[in-house]
């Protein structure tokens, strides 16, 4: 607890930082909207509700809420840097949740971040599992799923700081490099999903460059989310062998809740022409994509397989059923 400030009395030789520079560090608001949470990751508690905004106003002012034990522990230095950079913060939309992170620090085992989490509701939240990410320029870094049960009762309309650790095993890749930081939370209620995280097959892996990976990661990261209890196709590499077969890299995407295993699957390659340039049923029982996960598969076509074998690539279309 309070890893923030040590850091922040440890840069440059123990000196303590100005204010300003404290300011510097505070990152992008992230909301969420309330309706989008389910029950299992927060809930509203009974309690004597605030003025409602004014018609017209969908921001809200908030206000510092330490938690009891934080109250009792920081002296009045610390609390009031607290109660200067929660000030700083923008007003929060009325009836959301947002997370706002102030400090980002780096050890052997993890991440911890520091954050405000932001209650624009005119009612108490209590929040319990949430899924938390940290961003670096915009690209997902870290996941998890964060007990927050401990952070207590967040009065109406007000921020509460609290730190959370991410492990290591919570890492979509390794790449530290960055300009930008930011902490997101996420919605289990919201009806889409986005299938990020890359599990690449062990024997696959082990065939790829690291270029071939990155290439992957970006993709996994650039696609649009698709519907929750969906799982989509998607091709984005092909090419032909010396001995004339046809070569598809095809990324599958699973919004279900569960492994998606499946077995005979009809795949079509067509150009831009619309001309079939392959076609065939495959089987795909060895594939196994597990929940909220995107898994790349290769699949060849026999050169007998292929209809046109004079087609142009450039441009191709991948349909699978």
């Amino acid at each position: 607890m309070f890893s923030f400030f040590k850091n922040w009395l440890n840069k440059e030789q123990g000196k303590t930082r100005s204010m300003e520079e404290l300011k510097q560090e505070i990152q992008e608001d992230a909301a969420v909207d309330f309706a989008e949470l389910s029950e299992q990751e927060a809930e509203v508690e009974a309690g004597e509700p605030v003025p409602v905004a004014e018609a017209g106003n969908q921001k809200v002012r908030t206000d510092l809420s330490l938690h009891p034990a934080w109250e009792q522990q920081l002296d009045n230095e610390k609390k009031y840097t607290l109660r200067f950079l929660q000030a700083q913060l923008p007003d929060v939309p009325a009836g959301s949740i947002s997370v706002t992170g102030f400090s980002l620090i780096p050890n052997p085992e993890g991440l911890t971040v520091a954050m405000f989490v932001r209650n624009g509701l005119d009612q108490p939240v209590r929040f319990k599992d949430i899924t938390l990410a940290i961003y670096l320029d915009d690209k997902p870094f870290a996941r998890q799923r964060v007990d927050l049960s401990g952070m207590g009762s967040i009065p109406p309309r007000s921020s509460r700081p609290w730190e959370v650790f991410f492990p290591e095993g919570t890492y979509l890749h390794e790449n530290f490099r960055f300009s930008r930081w930011k902490v997101m939370m996420k919605a289990q209620a919201n009806p889409y999903v986005w299938p990020k995280h890359l599990d690449l097959d062990p024997q696959m892996e082990a065939r790829m460059t690291e270029r071939q990976k990155d290439r992957l990661e970006l993709l996994s990261h650039s696609l649009p989310p698709i519907e929750a209890d969906t799982v989509e196709a998607t091709g984005f590499d092909i090419g032909w062998t010396k001995r004339g077969e046809l070569v598809v890299a095809v990324l599958f995407r699973n919004g279900l809740p569960v492994d998606y295993r499946p077995g005979k699957l009809t795949i079509t390659v067509s150009d831009t022409e619309g001309d079939v340039v392959a076609t065939g049923i495959i089987d795909g029982s060895s594939i196994r994509v597990r929940p909220r996960t995107s898994r790349p598969w290769l699949f060849v076509f026999p050169e007998n397989a292929v209809k046109k074998k004079n087609a142009s690539l450039k441009r191709w279309m991948l349909e699978v059923t």
